[in-house]
């Protein structure tokens, strides 16, 4: 059956949830009606180590409306785990309550549950806490010494360092930093829970629900089938939402204990202290490459935090083992075990962080060896992920730096900064290659065919969620497209644990994961009905088939999962950004003038909801090198920024013209549909571009983010610009 549906595939459709959004009709996890629900809020700790020596909940138990005052008192026995410090994973169990230990400033010590919010908000003051403090471990820079390698692939090395250094003609050996991030999706994090028997229902915010499923189950002692979550809408999540957190086990804890539905928000102050972040990262660059730029050395050392209770960390190293070609390689990462609540996956973890140092630190060689960065990385370029050794699947990095060179108006670049001047301002341009592993993970979908007056409509099925990416809108079309019906005929319900089992929505699997899984239901719908009639029926519609078998009504399951193709190869995403600032010499005062981001991310499935992504992952990207910064006080442990009037994100000011290109690219080995993930590759290369950019502007190097006015004001110029 030929698929000739021009509304599907690769065409620039409106998002199909976008009236639901807009008119408040999408229901959030907050938002669903439930009857007699109660509400939840947690009560932080004021110290980051130490233990509770007591807690008196008898004053805020005696207040109007409160129902509940869970403490380690007397909290419901939960699985407690095994290892000191196990490693992060996406279905960690959460015992919240279970002892009296606080292990960072902001943990939760108490759990106050009332008829409304205000009520929970205002007998949670009334809670009165002391402790046994000790003295916490807050800065990186006094524990050193506690560096350890986290696990086996923590170091990676190929070929000898010292000899590749001592042979380049031109070094660099420079520290890039990273300071601690925190995702601040626009909806908070929530949840209602209610039980039937030893059966737990939730509507949670959470972006992949079969892991989040096994995690709640874990932490109850109860069987997975026994665990139902529904999150039809996510409002942003960043990665802060991959995993289930304390909030979501503490009402389903409540609601267990109260017999009856409970529902928590958590506060935007919440948000800096309970669900996450990015961790600080220090990494270290030597590289080394000769007079005619072929690089002969490459290390990438990185040394970051993690929590007391619970080991992760950021391969920032990663992309130093892929993205070029050089015989001398070697990575490693470190932690430091510190009193401050985990950090978590965010925003293209690793990649984000890792791209900013070794494309400036790339920027950095190239001016020393006199090399425009662009011919620079190009003849660097490999075909062979030679961390992996593996060939990539496709690799469109040259093309994008040479594309988007020609679209961005390259060959008007000054080399000698501090000479491209408006008046009082210094103007610069800068470029950083892009990329992000592109995953494809087994999924699977149901769709379901029903006829009617003699046209079709279907239903697709997964629990796969919408973070505001247009799963919604891509699997409508991709279900239009493999049935050959209308988009309208095509109806998409996602996010229920009880629908087939996806990777859910993180890591730039979504799409081409998702996408996939619904091709093969519609594949095996069409499949089975020709089968059924017995004849040669290619070319046939759908209601035909459905007729010819006297059915009104059909479904199929089917499963996408990775080739032995796939398996054989390295797949990436691959792409360049390249920016132009502005930056007043009086005032250190600077603007994003001008980008041009080019993306090599396999097939589009729609061009109006890619875009959308690429300008959410510059956004984000702009934000990490120019503004966003979570402090924490060094005695205490506390987040000095504690909302968002001083934790600072991109406004529409601090962007202008945005100039978006995708390549045409249908990558096979990938898989069958040649899609490959879009949002985070967008993020990756933009701080690295931002920053070179103030270089090529000022003759200023920044390796420290945010790039901030006092740090223009008062850096040196580099030793060598004019």
């Amino acid at each position: 059956m030929e698929t000739m549906n021009t509304t599907a595939i690769g065409n620039p459709i409106d998002r199909i949830d976008g009236r639901l959004k807009v008119t408040g009709q999408a229901k959030y996890s907050a938002e669903f009606p439930v009857d007699n629900v109660a509400y939840a809020l947690g009560v932080n700790s004021t110290i980051a180590k130490g233990n509770i020596a007591s807690i008196d909940t008898r004053e805020a138990e005696e207040q109007e409306g409160v129902l509940k005052v869970i403490t380690y008192k007397n909290v419901d026995k939960l699985k407690e785990r095994g290892d000191d410090r196990p490693s992060f994973s996406l279905t960690t169990i959460m015992p919240i309550f279970q002892n009296k230990e606080i292990h960072y400033y902001g943990q939760y010590v108490a759990c106050v549950v009332a008829e409304t919010f205000e009520q929970a908000r205002y007998a949670s003051r009334l809670i009165k806490v002391t402790y046994e403090e000790e003295t916490p471990e807050i800065v990186l820079d006094k524990h050193r010494g506690q560096a350890y390698k986290p696990d086996k692939n923590a170091d990676f090395s190929r070929g000898d360092m010292d000899a590749g250094m001592r042979a380049a003609d031109a070094t660099v050996e420079e520290t890039y930093t990273t300071p601690i991030e925190v995702q601040q999706p626009m909806e908070l994090h929530a949840a209602i829970v209610m039980w039937e028997g030893e059966k737990v229902k939730m509507f949670a915010s959470q972006q992949i629900l079969d892991q989040a499923r096994t995690a709640v189950a874990d932490t109850f002692m109860i069987p997975k089938e026994d665990v139902q979550i529904i999150s039809s809408y996510v409002g942003g999540g960043f990665g802060s939402k991959l995993r289930i957190h304390e909030h979501v086990i503490m009402a389903a804890m409540a609601a267990r204990m109260l017999d009856r539905p409970v529902k928590i928000v958590i506060t935007r102050q919440q948000m800096f202290t309970n669900v996450g972040m990015r961790q600080f990262d220090e990494q270290k660059m030597r590289l080394g490459a000769k007079k005619d730029g072929a690089l002969t050395a490459l290390a990438h050392h990185t040394l970051s935090h993690c929590a007391k209770e619970i080991q992760y960390y950021e391969a920032c190293g990663n992309v130093s083992k892929m993205l070029y070609k050089t015989p001398n390689n070697a990575i490693s990462h470190r932690l430091i075990p510190l009193n401050i609540q985990s950090p978590n996956s965010m925003r293209a973890p690793g990649e984000a962080t890792g791209s900013f140092a070794l494309e400036s630190a790339m920027d950095e060689l190239a001016w020393k060896l006199k090399m425009d960065p662009i011919e620079f990385r190009i003849k660097n370029d490999t075909q062979i992920d030679q961390g992996a050794g593996k060939p990539f699947s496709s690799r469109l990095l040259n093309e994008s730096l040479r594309i988007g060179a020609e679209k961005f108006g390259w060959k008007n670049r000054k080399m000698q900064p501090r000479t491209n001047t408006d008046g009082n301002w210094l103007i610069g341009y800068g470029v950083s290659a892009a990329s992000r592993r592109a995953p494809y993970r087994k999924t699977s979908a149901k769709v379901i065919a029903e006829v009617n007056d003699g046209k079709v409509h279907a239903t697709v099925q997964m629990d796969a969620t919408d973070i505001g990416t247009g799963s919604y809108t891509i699997l409508t079309q991709t279900a239009a497209e493999y049935l050959n019906i209308p988009v309208e005929n095509v109806t998409v319900e996602l996010a229920n644990s009880d629908f087939p089992v996806t990777p859910g929505s993180g890591g730039s699997w979504g799409a081409a994961s998702f996408s996939n899984g619904v091709r093969v239901a519609c594949q095996n719908l069409i499949k089975e009905l020709k089968q059924k009639v017995g004849e040669d029926v290619d070319d046939i519609s759908l209601a035909d088939l459905l007729s010819r078998n006297n059915l009104t009504t059909y479904e199929a399951m089917g499963t996408a999962e990775p080739s032995e193709e796939f398996n054989k190869h390295s797949v990436f995403s691959f792409g360049a950004n390249f920016t132009e600032v502005w930056v007043d010499k009086d005032t250190g005062m600077f603007r994003i003038k001008r980008m041009v981001n080019v993306g090599s991310a396999g097939k589009i499935l729609n061009p109006k909801t890619a875009f959308g992504q690429i300008i959410g992952g510059l956004t984000m990207g702009a934000g990490m090198a120019i503004a966003e910064k979570a402090d924490v006080e060094p005695t205490h442990g506390n987040f000095i920024t504690r909302s968002l009037a001083d934790y600072h994100v991109p406004v529409n000011l601090d962007l202008a013209n945005i100039d978006v290109v995708f390549l045409p690219e249908e990558d096979k080995i990938a898989n069958e549909m040649g899609v490959k993930g879009i949002g985070e590759l967008g993020i990756t290369s933009v701080a690295a571009s931002i920053a070179n950019a103030i270089f090529n502007a000022t003759g200023q190097r920044f390796r420290d983010l945010p790039i901030t006015p006092d740090k223009v004001l008062t850096t040196p110029v580099e030793t060598g610009v004019i």
